[in-house]
């Protein structure tokens, strides 16, 4: 009796022990999966694009690099992306700006204290004591770029306005201290809304540039399905710069064949200006172009 009780005894050890170690297994398991899972998000995540034709999609990216946004013959815009830890994954914020119109470039990027550092032309553009504003126009043989710099643009906080003959783009900064869906604070980044004031002679690609061709190409383009996601090749718009040239779907100083029947259907048939815009969360773009100009206080003119 003894002996039989002392076998059973040593079996429900047995089955114990197995249990706790097939349970033990199985916690090691998903401790690695979940290690392996987290590293492999690091620096990803999902800025919010919405185009010329109205698609909104997510655009992922990787943290320190730079995309091309929109290429044009005369002009080129870029963005930089930064590291942002949101509360069930690490994602990418944009970090910094690049436009450039003809000879001209404007970097803006964010300063110590969720400031907007401008730089125009290489050369750091600083505000007086008192000066809110300030506002440049470099006139050219073919044309006029005109910045504004803000302090306190209503609605957008410190904002920067560039504006040419055929793109008019607001970059607006909103400030640190505000929280995703899972409660996270989360750093100061920069937006902008972009408006496309005619059409481009030479065509236009770019994450959000290359939108305008289903515009151009009519109803049909327009009614493709919006799945939310981005259909090109990341690496295709990843630039060395803000300003490199040598991506593949690059068209700053090229002229491409187009032919004037082309041109005349798009002077046309396309209503403009046409919006997009980025950020985090899609922002509604303003109702009207409107341009400040005149004798604003605290605004200086260069």
């Amino acid at each position: 009796m003894a002996v039989a009780t002392a076998v059973a005894v040593v079996a429900v050890v047995a089955v114990v022990a197995t249990v706790v170690a097939v349970v033990v297994v199985k916690v090691v398991a998903v401790v690695k999966v979940v290690a392996r899972a987290a590293a492999k998000g690091g620096g990803k995540g999902d800025p919010m694009m919405t185009t010329f034709d109205g698609r909104t999609f997510e655009f992922i990216g990787e943290v320190g690099a730079y995309y091309n946004v929109i290429s044009e013959k005369q002009h080129q815009v870029s963005m930089k992306l930064k590291l942002g830890q949101m509360w069930d994954h690490n994602g990418t914020y944009m970090d910094g700006i690049g436009f450039k119109y003809q000879d001209h470039e404007v970097i803006i990027e964010l300063a110590a204290g969720d400031n907007m550092q401008v730089y125009l032309d290489g050369k750091r553009l600083q505000l007086g004591v008192g000066e809110t504003e300030q506002e440049h126009i470099m006139g050219l043989e073919t044309g006029e770029l005109m910045l504004l710099w803000q302090l306190h643009r209503p609605d957008m906080s410190q904002a920067v306005e560039i504006t040419t003959d055929l793109l008019s783009m607001t970059f607006f900064l909103t400030p640190a201290g505000t929280r995703d869906e899972g409660g996270v604070i989360q750093p100061a980044y920069p937006n902008f809304d972009a408006a496309l004031l005619g059409p481009p002679a030479n065509g236009m690609t770019g994450i959000i540039g290359e939108s305008y061709a289903s515009v151009v190409a009519g109803p049909a383009a327009l009614a493709a399905e919006d799945d939310f996601k981005f259909h090109g090749i990341e690496a295709d718009y990843q630039m060395d710069s803000y300003f490199g040239a040598t991506h593949k779907h690059n068209r700053f100083g090229v002229i491409a064949a187009s032919s004037p029947k082309r041109r005349l259907i798009e002077r046309t048939s396309v209503a403009f200006p046409l919006r997009a815009s980025a950020g985090p969360a899609a922002r509604p773009a303003p109702a009207a172009m409107a341009i400040a100009r005149g004798g604003k206080a605290g605004r200086k003119m260069i």
